[in-house]
């Protein structure tokens, strides 16, 4: 545990403007202990030991949020920049246009503000906040406005998309957003499963804002999926609640699923110094 003070690094996990506030927060994505690069296969994964190869791998946070040891949080205040924060929902994007799915642009940090304080960690919400989940994407403003992460049939987001094949299904996707939804579905909507699930990531008293990063690390959140697909379901998990493919993926998010309460602990984000 380290007081903020003013750092110079651009890649810590907090990294200081004027006035010693925190004005940034690094995310990284990784396959294990390799950074992922999108296009490259990495072998040995998940409860089958299959290859995969990620083609597309985005998502959104909101509710950022930084605590110290006694669990007391601070808010971390998104700035809107008209691309990838609009204030309350922000847009990480660890693909590079490989699968013709993206573009070249990559997105790995979270700007915003919050004062200096004593803080061993960050809370966040993975995925789009309820009020903005139902809406028209033509009509949104960035980072909302893209198709490629809105699901018609769904009348929502994609909350997190990951595109890839494995060495035992051609296509493999992890689509995670909110499901079994009732309303107008343009902004009056109620999902009886939200799916959107809460992380805290601590350094405890290792914690250096001044070089630490949050981890996406795929190969935890694959860890106990067959990397397979059950015969007539959606490829890889699409959030349906009836598919058997999503079950590991949801545990290693923290969700529960198909009537079993969610696990005590999540393997997809770690801190790293």
């Amino acid at each position: 545990m380290r007081t903020i003070a003013c750092f110079g690094l651009a890649l810590g996990l907090l990294s200081c403007g004027d006035g010693n506030a925190v004005t940034s927060i690094s995310f990284a994505a990784m396959v294990g202990d390799q950074p992922l690069t999108c296009g490259q296969t990495y072998s040995g994964l998940g409860a089958s030991g299959a290859d995969l190869t990620i083609r597309d791998f985005r998502f959104y946070v909101h509710d950022v949020r930084l605590f110290d040891v006694t669990g007391e949080e601070t808010p971390f205040e998104l700035d809107d920049d008209g691309k990838w924060q609009n204030g309350e929902v922000a847009l990480l994007d660890f693909e590079d246009g490989c699968g013709d799915m993206g573009n070249a642009d990559l997105r790995t940090v979270l700007e915003g503000h919050a004062p200096d304080g004593d803080y061993v960690g960050v809370r966040f919400k993975l995925g789009v906040p309820a009020e903005l989940n139902h809406q028209n994407p033509t009509a949104a403003a960035p980072p909302l406005s893209l198709s490629e992460l809105f699901w018609t049939w769904n009348a929502g987001y994609k909350f997190i998309r990951i595109d890839a094949r494995t060495s035992l299904a051609d296509a493999w996707r992890v689509h995670l957003g909110s499901t079994q939804c009732d309303g107008d579905m343009m902004g009056n909507a109620t999902c009886a499963s939200p799916n959107v699930p809460e992380f805290s990531v601590d350094g405890s008293l290792d914690f250096d804002p001044a070089t630490a990063t949050v981890v996406a690390d795929v190969a935890g959140l694959v860890e106990a999926s067959m990397l397979d697909n059950t015969m007539d379901t959606p490829p890889g998990c699409m959030s349906n609640p009836d598919d058997p493919d999503c079950a590991p993926i949801f545990g290693s998010l923290g969700l529960a699923f198909g009537g079993s309460p969610a696990p005590g602990t999540q393997t997809f984000f770690r801190i790293e110094p």
